[in-house]
């Protein structure tokens, strides 16, 4: 299941909306789509902040026990998990990654950019 959108603000919702409807049939309880749904919103927000592309491409892949989200991008810069403290304003989007995903990685594509992802198991 693949969505190509924008890199612009506005389509945070969407891809997060897509990925719902997406996921919610796959036997999860409603906290790990609601996870799935926060994880995807962090991915595709530092895509559109970091990216330097005009398009994102969010997928969603899925085995009898797992759900992978992956966000692909034309930036070459990899995230990176801050240490930062509650108080210090943004960077909290991968120690969130880092936390409620099984795991997660980034690995670069062909010809530039990049593909951020993160695995949840299915039930939970």
């Amino acid at each position: 299941m693949l969505l190509r959108i924008e890199s612009r603000r506005g389509s945070i919702p969407k891809a997060r909306h897509w990925v719902n409807e997406r996921t919610r049939d796959l036997g999860m309880s409603p906290g790990t789509v609601a996870t799935v749904e926060l994880l995807t919103s962090e991915l595709v927000t530092n895509a559109v902040r970091h990216g330097s592309a005009e398009a994102i491409t969010v997928r969603v892949e899925s085995t009898r026990t797992t759900c992978t989200v992956a966000v692909t991008d034309a930036g070459d810069a990899l995230p990176v998990v801050r240490s930062s403290g509650p108080h210090v304003p943004g960077g909290h989007g991968m120690r969130l990654v880092e936390r409620l995903a099984a795991r997660w990685g980034v690995r670069p594509e062909r010809g530039g950019g990049k593909t951020v992802w993160f695995t949840v198991p299915l039930e939970g």
